[in-house]
């Protein structure tokens, strides 16, 4: 059951973030766990609303704990996501292959994708997964993504900035 869920959140996530014909990191990438601002915890997420240092932030106050500890303990260790990517349109790298495209000038304004895996709701009505995003000249970012089943498809309901750069 996890793993049909894994897929539909990669694939309205490669939908959404119009990540086909970019690259992606085959393997799930660490969790980030410190920001500048805070911790990123479960008891922290939950704000409804915040200003820090002249910044609106918006948290997660609907998510679960349930969902919190499985994202934290689903990704304690690197998987293989190619499994739950169906989409012939990304390009799916080895840790090599990305380190060696990332580095290339023929490269420089390529986006390079990586994803945690998700973490779910006991009831798989929500999930959290962390997204980053990086380019050799320009900025990159990382965002957590709170997202909701609704019906038979996957939502992007929040977004909390990890990094922006």
């Amino acid at each position: 059951m996890r793993s049909q869920h894994e897929t539909e959140i990669f694939a309205t996530l490669i939908k959404n973030y119009s990540i086909a014909g970019e690259y992606l990191l085959e393997e799930s990438g660490s969790v980030i766990t410190k920001t500048s601002l805070k911790d990123i915890t479960w008891e922290n997420l939950r704000i409804r609303e915040t200003e820090m240092y002249g910044m609106r932030i918006f948290g997660f106050p609907d998510l679960k704990k349930e969902t919190f500890d499985n994202w934290i303990s689903i990704n304690s260790q690197p998987s293989l996501l190619s499994s739950c990517i169906n989409n012939p349109k990304v390009n799916l790298l080895s840790s090599a292959e990305y380190d060696n495209l990332f580095n290339q000038d023929d490269h420089r304004w390529s986006m390079f994708y990586t994803f945690t895996r998700p973490g779910f709701s006991d009831d798989f009505s929500q999930a959290l997964i962390q997204m980053t995003a990086f380019c050799p000249i320009t900025p990159q970012y990382g965002n957590l993504l709170y997202m909701e089943k609704t019906g038979n498809k996957w939502e992007n309901k929040l977004s909390y900035g990890l990094f922006n750069q």
